[in-house]
């Protein structure tokens, strides 16, 4: 059996360059893949942070506004300057909605609650009010709304709605208790 040199030749080199192929090339593209997908997940991450960055000036507008809002609700003022200007955001109100204040008075916490939990300080204190008006449906409603959009941090529900007396002549008035949260600072 003769051996053809050329042929024992081109399959030695045939079986290098598929072994070189094997062992250096196949792992090389493999590195090769991975540094590609860092690079997608680096860019897609480098777009997602240009894409915020554009946003930066219309929050900082709108952290701006909200500033401005919350300085006008006056929630560092004193108890007595927050009560003050309640009960003069209260008048306006009545005068513009044509309701009567029959009643202002300030809500305790029941003695029969639970026990309160400890809790961190909080950020803003809760003064509870307790207001009776007597006006027209709409006119009570109205100024429940007023009251919860002014000047002033409170959160203002509707406790109850009743008939009050009915006089000739006149539209039907009733008397409408409100519940009144107002917040300032605390501390």
């Amino acid at each position: 059996m003769s051996v053809d040199l050329t042929r024992a030749s081109a399959f030695a080199a045939l079986l290098i360059v598929l072994a070189g192929f094997l062992l250096i090339v196949r792992p090389l593209e493999a590195a090769v893949a991975e540094r590609y997908a860092g690079l997608d997940a680096a860019r897609a991450s480098l777009e997602r942070s240009v894409v915020l960055s554009r946003r930066i000036p219309a929050l900082e507008r709108e952290r701006a506004g909200l500033r401005e809002q919350l300085r006008r609700l006056h929630l560092g003022d004193r108890r007595a300057a927050m009560l003050e200007r309640f009960l003069h955001a209260m008048g306006g109100i009545a005068r513009t909605d044509g309701v009567a204040v029959v009643r202002i008075a300030a809500t305790l916490p029941s003695p029969f609650a639970a026990a309160p939990r400890p809790a961190p300080t909080p950020l803003l204190e809760e003064v509870p009010l307790e207001l009776t008006v007597r006006g027209r449906y709409g006119d009570v409603i109205r100024a429940a709304r007023d009251l919860g959009s002014g000047e002033l941090a409170a959160h203002v529900t509707i406790g109850s709605l009743g008939g009050s007396e009915r006089r000739p002549g006149r539209s039907p008035s009733l008397n409408a208790t409100l519940h009144v949260i107002l917040l300032r600072a605390a501390g």
